[in-house]
């Protein structure tokens, strides 16, 4: 992270500070009220002005130890000792507005339209199914305490054991197997294994990364082959590189907005203007989906029928082991997602509650009311925690901003939304999948490998090196949850190998 200089502005005579900083690591600017200005340069994270907002305690700064700093339990105020003549001053921290979580769940709902979409036609259902299983998904998790900043939703990583199920044996087996799946994930809560998530190390964390990055990147050239197919691949990829260009270069002049929604609504009304003849949401859509209104709304599922199923043995059997496969998958991702929320934000979970435990419960519950009103659920999502995060969310209200925006979607706006191009969403999800990607932590692995340094310690970052490719590999080209598995038993393994051996 390149830190940029600092203006500290300092006063003897005064102990009250205030600073505004965004809600991921970033350089502040702190002032006092005095008129004397003392520049600061950071260059490091241990230095004491280049600090995360998030961290519990720094180290003391290099050019004065005893300045040292010490976050309150609340997150909101920073406590200086030893700053001037020897007092203790309190930092108060501007937390991201509503207004700036609101707009970063608006761009996570517009992300999660077509692949909501498409999660519904793979499963064999209506598309208002998968749009609901968002929206239901994105409101329950964060009022019962997922970890802040995730966004829960229609996973496709989910869909992949379902649709297996119901295409087989029919989409009626759908509920029981959700409801199963998400009790199953409620015994994991409650008897509190979500801490295994610890397992995963940096490494490994990293491959999976890479894997859904790329397996995210690509699964973009649908819409291209499709525009290719329909005569018009030039406006699309112009749309999409209008798009990108958008999202990147934006906020360097402001970041008032997120990026990716400017993005999305530049290039859908540049594409409406020039009557490009472009894929919309609404023509790959069956017919339907978008006309809005109350009939949207979903219904109850027919309980007679599911409690006739599962006091079927046959039927549990059944489906049992689709509902392990769903489980085992939400479970890794939405762990991981917490994880990553982490790594871009330096916060780490609160110590007043178990955070990995709830996200777990609250992604449980939100599976549970998903199957009674006939969705599929889903889980944590990290392409679109990535982009909350950098559209300037963060908070539990961003993630219940996307639930709401897409449900007034749905209900409201569906003609409206029906309209956006499909290369300007392609577009969105090229520079996710770019954020996904690992860089910095792979190419640190590499460089470590590389850097002279002998014997035992070459040895073991070659294991962590190997870790990281074979869980990307895996991930990319197998299972997201087998690659992780398999990055863990490998990582460990080895590393358990060499050490028995290095030490005889």
């Amino acid at each position: 992270m390149v830190m940029l200089p600092l203006l500290l502005l300092l006063s003897s005579s005064s102990s009250a500070w205030a600073f505004s900083v965004a809600p991921r690591r970033s350089s502040v600017v702190i002032s006092s009220g005095g008129s004397r200005l003392y520049p600061v340069v950071a260059k490091e994270p241990s230095q004491l002005f280049s600090f995360d907002p998030f961290k519990k305690s720094y180290p003391s700064h290099r050019n004065n130890p005893s300045y040292s700093t010490t976050w309150e339990k609340n997150k909101s105020a920073l406590q200086l000792s030893g700053c001037g003549n020897n007092e203790s001053s309190t930092i108060t921290t501007t937390p991201p507005t509503r207004i700036q979580e609101a707009l970063a769940g608006l761009t996570v709902a517009f992300s999660l339209l077509s692949k909501a979409i498409a999660c519904s036609a793979i499963v064999g259902v209506n598309p208002l199914v998968g749009l609901w299983s968002s929206v239901i998904m994105g409101i329950t998790a964060p009022l019962i305490g997922s970890r802040a900043g995730v966004i829960s939703g229609t996973a496709a990583v989910v869909i992949v054991p379902l649709s297996a199920l119901t295409v087989t044996h029919g989409v009626e087996y759908m509920p029981l197997c959700i409801i199963l799946s998400a009790i199953l994930q409620g015994l994991f809560g409650v008897f509190n294994l979500a801490k295994t998530a610890d397992l995963v190390s940096e490494e490994v964390l990293s491959g999976f990364l890479n894997g859904l990055g790329f397996i995210l990147l690509f699964s973009q050239a649908k819409v291209f082959k499709a525009a290719k197919a329909a005569g018009a691949l030039v406006p699309a990829v112009g749309m999409a590189s209008l798009c990108f260009s958008i999202v990147q270069l934006l906020p360097l002049v402001t970041k008032a907005v997120p990026s990716s929604l400017v993005g999305l609504v530049v290039a859908t009304g540049l594409g409406m203007m020039l009557k490009l003849p472009l894929a919309t949401l609404e023509s790959t859509a069956p017919a339907g989906t978008f006309s809005g209104g109350l009939s949207s709304l979903p219904s109850l599922i027919d309980f007679g029928q599911l409690r006739s199923m599962a006091t079927s043995s046959s039927a549990v059997k059944l489906v049992m082991p689709a509902a392990i496969s769903i489980m085992i998958i939400a479970l890794v991702e939405t762990l991981l997602a917490g994880k990553v929320v982490d790594d871009m934000t330096g916060k780490t979970d609160d110590a007043d509650y178990d955070v990995p435990k709830r996200s777990v419960l609250a992604m449980s519950t939100g599976n549970l009311v998903s199957a009674f009103l006939g969705g599929f659920g889903g889980c944590g999502l990290i392409p679109q925690t990535v982009l909350n995060l950098k559209s300037g969310g963060g908070g539990p209200f961003s993630s219940i901003s996307y639930a709401l925006a897409m449900a007034s979607f749905v209900l409201f706006f569906a003609p409206l939304v029906g309209r956006i191009s499909e290369a300007a969403l392609a577009g969105i999800m090229i520079t996710v999948a770019y954020d996904t990607v690992a860089w910095n932590s792979s190419f640190k692995s590499i460089k470590a490998v590389m850097t002279k340094g002998g014997g035992a310690t070459r040895v073991q970052r070659l294991i962590d090196l190997f870790a990281l490719g074979l869980s990307s590999y895996i991930c990319y080209f197998g299972n997201l949850a087998v690659g992780i598995i398999g990055g863990v038993v490998a990582q460990r393994g080895l590393h358990s190998i060499f050490n028995r051996f290095s030490k005889d």
